[in-house]
């Protein structure tokens, strides 16, 4: 059973939750008001309950402390759609796919307003590759789309060797792409010029879902489906070799997702997840590059009935932001932490927090 799915199931068991004091705490009036500058910009991905109709996107300008709810249906008059999975932009568009509702929207990053709306099966994750063009994975598919980012069409579609095409990277001129398949125990290379698979890389575990570069040209692939009886893990590649240089596979029964990187890329941070809300495996964790062995214990807790769903690292400030979905029954909350663990801020924003894209 895919994440999502699972995820949204357990919500109706997680009614309780308990909420941090904080420095700064946001009020819950609805702003109707658009960021209108260039200030910089955190964009968040509030996914929705699945089947529901009832993802948004926030905006939060930190130099300002102003944030921004609901900003898509405030520019244009329509809710988003079903499940909000990610977001990138390209040449100054907002590309946001909409899985469950089969569909990309493209937003003009000046006002908000839609410019495009593309049929695409259960879009997860979209990657600029260069020369107007980028690749978009596909829940339940086995199938890579080529997107032309300016004409809004499928010009091709790269067949995968197993379904669930997730994380997506580039690095010299090839695309290494995760199949989050259990039976997938490979990271596949793609020529971005002749759209087609160019290499593999075998891994140790199975199920590869998400990765992130480091400071010394490692690629970390976090895997696992845990619901699969397939252990998370993280494999370290040298992108020199195309071997697997190190290998840290998790308890058993421990969710791990969402790796990120500090701004000097050498510090590993992700979520390890109890959907239970208790301790412990529950958190947000961090690992030099370096380290032998996975942390011991979390560098930032989750309290009693909370878990954690969305992570990311502000470039700007080096802030991590936190999101806890509330299980996917209520508004979510959004916190901000320093590299001391000192909490900052925190405010709330739509159903079901999953990602943070900095602009």
């Amino acid at each position: 059973m895919h994440r999502q799915i699972f995820q949204n199931i357990i919500s109706l068991l997680c009614l309780g939750f308990v909420f941090f004091s904080c420095k700064k705490d946001k009020p819950n009036a609805v702003n109707t008001s658009l960021p209108k500058d260039s200030s910089a910009k955190v964009l968040i991905v509030c996914e929705g309950s699945l089947g529901n109709g009832n993802a948004t996107l926030s905006v939060y300008q930190a130099l300002k402390d102003s944030l921004f709810n609901d900003v898509y249906k405030n520019a244009n008059g329509q809710d988003l759609g079903d499940v909000f999975q990610s977001i990138n932009k390209i040449n100054n568009q907002y590309f946001l796919c909409i899985n469950n509702s089969d569909k990309i929207v493209v937003l003009d990053a000046n006002n908000w307003k839609q410019k495009a709306n593309i049929n695409i099966l259960k879009p997860r994750y979209i990657l600029d590759i260069g020369n107007n063009k980028a690749y978009v994975g596909s829940l339940f598919n086995n199938k890579i789309y080529v997107l032309n980012t300016q004409t809004y069409t499928i010009e091709k579609e790269i067949i995968m060797p197993y379904q669930n095409t997730e994380g997506m990277i580039l690095k010299n001129g090839i695309a290494y792409a995760c199949c989050w398949d259990t039976a997938c125990n490979k990271l596949y290379a793609i020529n971005v010029i002749t759209h087609s698979i160019s290499d593999s890389i075998v891994l140790k575990g199975n199920a590869p879902q998400s990765m992130v570069i480091d400071k010394e040209n490692q690629l970390w692939v976090m895997g696992g489906n845990v619901y699969k009886n397939k252990n998370a893990h993280l494999n370290r590649i040298d992108l020199s070799t195309q071997k697997v240089s190190q290998f840290f596979l998790f308890d058993k029964g421990v969710e791990a997702l969402k790796p990120t990187l500090n701004l000097k890329a050498d510090t590993l941070y992700f979520l390890e997840v109890n959907y239970g809300g208790s301790a412990p495996h529950n958190g947000v964790y961090r690992m030099s590059v370096s380290d032998k062995k996975l942390p011991s214990a979390a560098f930032i807790s989750c309290q009693t009935n909370q878990y954690f769903w969305a992570l990311g690292i502000n470039p700007n400030d080096g802030h991590l932001y936190i999101g806890d979905p509330k299980g996917f029954v209520q508004k979510s909350s959004v916190y901000i932490y320093n590299q001391q663990a000192q909490l900052k801020s925190q405010f709330n924003v739509g159903l079901g927090v999953g990602s943070f894209y900095f602009d």
